[in-house]
């Protein structure tokens, strides 16, 4: 049965501009393909279930093709999915979105439009320029600085300037960032009065939004003095000049500490929605960095009947462990006499999830200190079931090995780079770099993150972790100031930033 897809437009900026049906079909999807410009905040919050396809395109960037992209689009719907096809602002405005209707259309898949809030509007109304006013502007025009052939290259959009100049109104370009100059330049040719207004507006609808006044003879230099970052939008005519700044996005009155905090998140993308969830009432930006995937080990679980303890050193491990407890088809009762240690309280939290409450919490959330303190609570006759991740830390198993103590070293899942995420973030650090804090969960987290990204880091950046493992692997990085939380988990992490931010 062929499923069906949503052209959903996400509105511009901020995730909270979505309408409410597109969040609905949305929520309701088994595939989201989604583009640049997206709020993260929109991806974070799917279910893990859902299939995430990032098909973004930026300027002279590689990128999936489109042909590709339509594709993906019918081979996802052919297959019974419900597909969100999930793009910024309105589908139909310079999106492709009226291209992809017609592709499905040509293969007979039911699809629905949901339309977006366009930035062409939304952006200039939220810097306080109105695009039309009565007594100034009856007319607007909207164009694109930049256009895509179907060989898929970048070119300057072909426009008559001089035609252009005579209709007046207000114009706003979309997607000029790369060609600022050639526009301005092409309407001074053109004829159009130099003292015509002019603003530039990037990043607009959302906290980091930056505002350049000018006129089309002096914008120009503003720009080169005051750099600002993609996307941009570009904004002609005596509208500008009403510079409503009560309805400025910037003139918000939103708490310091909410409005500056940008925080990335590295680890997997269970640990990165958790923190987001944690957060959410900070207002904090929180930009996923995860790109590693949780793969669950090829091995069956041992005969669970034998053990008198199960050791859980991460949350990964617990939600694998009953995982393959489902797919083995094994009845939950057998785990009635064992008992469970884990390594902190979040860990403790997670197998609560699963109706079981720990026998043992370490004092500090620290492989060490787990097996310090774990041993003490052992007799001679107990049997041992270690679940960890590979490559994980040996110092539990040193430690129950050198005691004499009778344990089986479980491996029940590996860390593996998700390529298709990491090629993202590479394709976006510019803008995903661009944070106060660094957050990571775990050593793991450190040393993928490292290997690919020491060269792209700024050395400002504030880095905060989770346990003293963390904190050394951190160090060999050189890295010089990390803040590692008091309370081992991501409540901590999270204090931790606010009194570091505070205390600034």
């Amino acid at each position: 049965m062929t499923g069906k897809v949503y052209i959903i437009g996400a509105g511009c900026g901020d995730a909270d501009l979505i309408t409410i049906m597109g969040l609905k079909k949305l929520l309701d999807s088994d595939v989201v393909l989604y583009d640049s410009l997206i709020d993260e905040e929109l991806i974070n919050n799917l279910s893990s279930e859902v299939e995430k396809i990032y098909v973004g395109k930026r300027y002279n960037q590689k990128s999936m093709p489109q042909n590709e992209i339509n594709n993906l689009l019918i081979e996802k719907a052919k297959s019974g999915k419900i597909v969100a096809r999930l793009k910024g602002g309105d589908p139909y405005v310079f999106g492709r979105g009226s291209e992809e209707a017609q592709v499905l259309e040509q293969e007979n898949i039911q699809y629905e439009i949901i339309p977006g809030i366009s930035s062409a509007i939304a952006v200039p109304e939220l810097a306080g320029i109105p695009v039309t006013h009565r007594q100034l502007s009856r007319n607007f025009t909207v164009l694109t600085g930049s256009s895509v052939g179907i060989d898929d290259k970048e070119n300057t959009t072909p426009i008559n300037y001089k035609a252009l100049t005579q209709l007046g109104g207000t114009i706003v370009f979309l997607m000029g960032y790369h060609h600022i100059r050639e526009i301005i330049n092409n309407f001074l040719d053109a004829g159009m009065d130099k003292n015509t207004p002019c603003a530039i507006i990037s990043k607009g609808c959302s906290k980091e939004q930056k505002i350049i006044r000018g006129n089309i003879d002096n914008i120009i230099s503003k720009v080169e003095n005051e750099n600002p970052k993609a996307p941009i939008i570009i904004v002609i005519g005596e509208c500008v000049n009403l510079n409503l700044k009560e309805m400025m996005y910037e003139n918000l009155e939103i708490k310091k500490d909410f409005k500056e905090l940008k925080i990335g998140v590295v680890g997997t993308e269970n640990f990165t929605k958790k923190f987001g969830l944690k957060s959410i009432n900070k207002n904090w930006e929180i930009i996923d960095l995860s790109f590693l995937d949780v793969i669950p080990t090829e091995n069956y679980l041992p005969n669970l009947e034998k053990y008198t303890w199960v050791v859980f050193t991460s949350q990964n491990g617990i939600e694998q462990f009953f995982f393959k407890l489902k797919k083995e088809n094994k009845d939950f009762r057998i785990l009635s006499n064992l008992k469970f240690a884990v390594i902190g309280s979040g860990t403790a939290d997670k197998l609560l999830e699963y109706g079981i409450y720990a026998d043992f919490i370490p004092t500090h959330y620290e492989i060490k200190t787990l097996a310090n303190e774990f041993l003490k609570e052992l007799k001679a006759d107990d049997k041992i079931l270690v679940c960890r991740a590979e490559n994980g830390s040996d110092d539990l198993i040193n430690a129950l090995e050198n005691n004499n103590f009778n344990y089986t070293d479980y491996k029940i899942y590996s860390l593996k780079e998700n390529e298709l995420k990491k090629s993202i973030i590479f394709t976006l650090k510019e803008e995903y770099f661009d944070v106060d804090y660094l957050v990571f969960g775990s050593a793991n987290g450190v040393d993928n993150f490292f290997k690919n990204f020491y060269n792209d880091i700024n050395k400002k950046i504030k880095i905060a972790c989770i346990g003293e493992k963390c904190a050394e692997a951190l160090k060999k990085y050189n890295v010089a100031q990390v803040l590692v939380a008091e309370k081992y988990n991501i409540d901590g992490i999270i204090e931790c930033i606010e009194k570091n931010f505070n205390k600034d």
